[in-house]
């Protein structure tokens, strides 16, 4: 809700309402608590703007890496992976457009998996493609589930988020612990992601293309050294184990 995105992108009756709201209820509840919980430092730094007398933490989420444990390491295709819901905040036209800007070799491929926001707004996407050679390059899968989906994490090349607006993005998370490098943008608040690894773009066309076609230049050690390095730093500062501790030290400060 106070993501600084989503507020500038609905109509001005959505905004007044939320404005409204804010002002009259949520604001004066939240300023009441203790310690306001965010997830990201770009997220606590939004935060400050609107409670900047509020005792802000940060504490990621996380994701348990013992349940997504790769069982081999399979070689991987020339495909870049888009995984989540299918809606305007996840920048999926702009990844398109950025795919086709990059006029990389057509053994590329772009995966688009995922539910989807609307019929319209999927069509506006497919639509994106009339202009182009490369409709047979761009597949839209739905979503996808359990072996079908362990199956693309692992023999992508690298996983694509380029999300105006994000909490995180678990599916990075997620594919950093498949070994899958993953391109994202500054919005998802992750930092820290280049120390793993993994590309931070803009969700702007241009930056996006740069980044595809500097990731289509890797060689297969580099990838995998890329995904073994974005693992590792899940673990270290995404993973329960380093995360619970976080919990239970904030809880504790708050009770004592």
């Amino acid at each position: 809700m106070l993501e600084p995105w989503l507020w500038k992108q609905q109509g001005l009756a959505h905004r007044l309402k939320k404005l409204i709201f804010w002002t009259l209820l949520a604001k004066e509840s939240i300023t009441k608590s203790a310690v306001v919980h965010a997830i990201t430092p770009l997220e606590r730094d939004n935060l400050h703007a609107l409670l900047p007398n509020s005792t802000i933490e940060v504490i990621p989420n996380a994701i348990d890496l013992d349940s997504l444990i790769p069982s081999t390491v399979t070689p991987r295709a020339k495909k870049f992976l888009f995984l989540g819901r299918l809606e305007p905040k996840k920048g999926i036209d702009i990844l398109i457009k950025a795919f086709v800007h990059a006029r990389l070799d057509r053994d590329w491929s772009l995966e688009i998996v995922g539910p989807s926001w609307s019929d319209a707004y999927v069509e506006s996407l497919r639509n994106l493609l009339d202009t182009s050679d490369l409709s047979e390059c761009v597949h839209f899968h739905g979503p996808l589930v359990g072996l079908a989906k362990q199956a693309l994490l692992n023999e992508s090349w690298a996983m694509v988020t380029p999300s105006h607006s994000e909490v995180v993005g678990l599916v990075n998370l997620e594919a950093a612990a498949h070994l899958l490098p993953s391109i994202t943008t500054y919005q998802t608040g992750l930092s820290d992601w280049l120390d793993g690894g993994g590309l931070l773009v803009s969700p702007e066309v241009d930056s996006l293309s740069q980044a595809l076609v500097q990731a289509s230049l890797w060689s297969d050690e580099e990838q995998f050294e890329r995904g073994l390095a974005s693992r590792a730093l899940v673990e270290k500062r995404y993973s329960w184990a380093a995360v619970m501790p976080m919990w239970e030290d904030l809880y504790a400060s708050i009770s004592s």
